[in-house]
């Protein structure tokens, strides 16, 4: 992305705000204040387009993406069918909190939310394990960091490496090797000596779906109830995500499966971290499947 995103300084009111929702943390701020890229970061933007949608003067430029084309107006809901498309208009990932616990009253709602979610078989297989605790979080974004810092150094390694490939699939290859590692080979160092938290960010709340992993639909029963509760938080005025990083950590430590109450056979499947957010989005962005095809 070196040369392809670039920033309006004339417009650009250094409100620093793009600084804390980039997930890879590709701005910064020099010592005028001016809000610039990190050359070494740049190849890391996966075009996610967060930082546009939330800067509040057009500031920010990146190829490939436009505000008159790639971007809409915040819709106001009318009728039902309306506010149903503006939930969905309107959400986006959270990754900045505010430091502010979650109630338990919303994040009942949001389990009440994934309730309803359909299944394959009835009745449910999914089970949700709802952390609220920091210090227990704090605990698990340990072991976190410390599994992916030894994904890397076995994935640096060609012999490691190809018995990781033999043993996973395809695509969880492909995702390791082209957005997990090259993220968390940036992201880890800062951890380390910022304390900064590059998994959790920050969130005072985690669902975590798991059910056994033995029963029937369980898997795509689990991520349908993952939507639900990513679309349940946003509709209560909170801030969510789905954290991809967490459930295979969790699923392979022991000391982590009883820290989350993980029955023996069940398998984590999804989790979601939940806060209320930082800050509001100005605009929403347009996004287009692969394809779509009519007969």
């Amino acid at each position: 992305m070196a040369g392809e995103k670039s920033i309006v300084d004339q417009t650009c009111r250094k409100c620093g705000i793009c600084l804390e929702v980039c997930p890879d943390r590709i701005f910064v701020q020099d010592q005028k204040g001016a809000i610039v890229l990190d050359a070494g970061k740049t190849h890391l933007c996966n075009k996610c387009g967060h930082c546009m949608a939330v800067c509040p003067t057009q500031s920010i430029k990146i190829a490939g993406l436009a505000y008159d084309q790639d971007f809409f107006a915040l819709p106001a809901p009318q009728t039902e069918a309306e506010a149903f498309y503006n939930v969905l208009a309107t959400r986006r990932s959270t990754r900045v909190f505010q430091n502010k616990p979650v109630p338990n009253d919303l994040l009942e709602k949001i389990t009440e939310a994934v309730a309803m979610a359909p299944m394959g078989f009835p009745p449910h297989k999914t089970e949700i394990t709802v952390v609220q605790n920091r210090a227990v979080l704090d605990e698990a974004l340990k072991y976190t960091a410390k599994s992916y810092q030894e994904m890397l150094q076995g994935m640096e390694n060609p012999l490691i490496r190809s018995i990781i490939r033999l043993s996973v699939n395809r695509e969880i290859f492909n995702t390791m090797k082209n957005q997990v590692m090259p993220i968390m080979k940036m992201s880890l160092p800062r951890m380390e000596k910022s304390g900064e938290d590059v998994i959790l960010r920050g969130a005072p709340a985690m669902l975590v779906f798991h059910a056994d992993k033995a029963a029937e639909n369980h898997t795509h029963d689990a991520l349908i109830g993952l939507t639900y509760g990513l679309l349940a938080a946003h509709a209560l005025g909170l801030g969510a995500t789905a954290i991809g990083l967490v459930p295979p950590v969790i699923q392979r430590s022991k000391i982590l499966r009883n820290l989350f109450q993980i029955p023996e056979e069940n398998e984590v499947l999804a989790a979601m971290v939940v806060g209320y957010p930082k800050y509001q989005f100005q605009r929403g962005i347009r996004r287009a499947l692969r394809k779509v095809t009519w007969i």
